[in-house]
């Protein structure tokens, strides 16, 4: 059997001097700490997966969970909003209200400087079985649009109270708002602004 050869790559000095802590500190060489992130970039390449989107997006999953949000059968889920708009719709329009005002308020303790880019930038995350969600701002007010085909009105309705709970601890007020079966497009101006319609 031939020998492997080595070759010489080049880094900056303090990456590299951080990949050497990194190596000790989990009990490799340098060597076979080089290797392992090689074969693995090579992996990802090959599998067509970008590492860098696959490490930005790798906090989803850990957020969501901080924030109280569970995994289920998106089907399910939507014919349990439905039965619970159906036979208690006050209530249930009250408990997604709520579950937004809880949300914020985590949001407005946690992360209390830019605590609304935050809560935008894990919506849109969490919504990944949502084709399209647009959350722009104007400074005056907040423009939130949902669409997809697979939304039941009974879904939209309630997810439009959740919403409206945040943006409102959030320090805005609804203004406008079109929900239906499919699509949630809400305008919502900020409170501390005389703006008429």
């Amino acid at each position: 059997m031939s020998a492997v050869k080595r070759k010489t790559l080049f880094a900056r000095e303090d990456l590299a001097n951080r990949l050497i802590d990194i190596a000790k500190q989990r009990g490799y060489t340098l060597y076979s700490m080089v290797n392992e992130i090689l074969e693995l970039a090579i992996q990802a390449e090959e599998a067509g997966v970008n590492l860098r989107k696959l490490f930005e997006e790798s906090w989803i999953p850990k957020k969501a969970k901080k924030d109280g949000f569970i995994l289920g059968p998106e089907a399910l889920w939507y014919d349990m909003a439905d039965i619970a708009y159906k036979n208690a719709r006050e209530e249930a329009l009250k408990k997604w209200f709520e579950a937004g005002v809880w949300l914020a308020k985590r949001y407005m303790t946690v992360e209390p400087e830019g605590s609304f880019e935050a809560f935008k930038r894990s919506l849109k995350a969490y919504m990944w079985n949502i084709p399209e969600v647009v959350i722009e701002e104007d400074g005056e007010a907040v423009y939130i649009r949902m669409i997809s085909p697979r939304i039941p009105e009974s879904y939209a309705i309630l997810y439009s109270a959740f919403l409206e709970g945040a943006l409102e601890t959030f320090g805005y007020k609804v203004s406008s708002k079109d929900v239906s079966g499919g699509s949630i497009r809400i305008k919502a101006i900020r409170k501390d602004l005389d703006v008429e319609e």
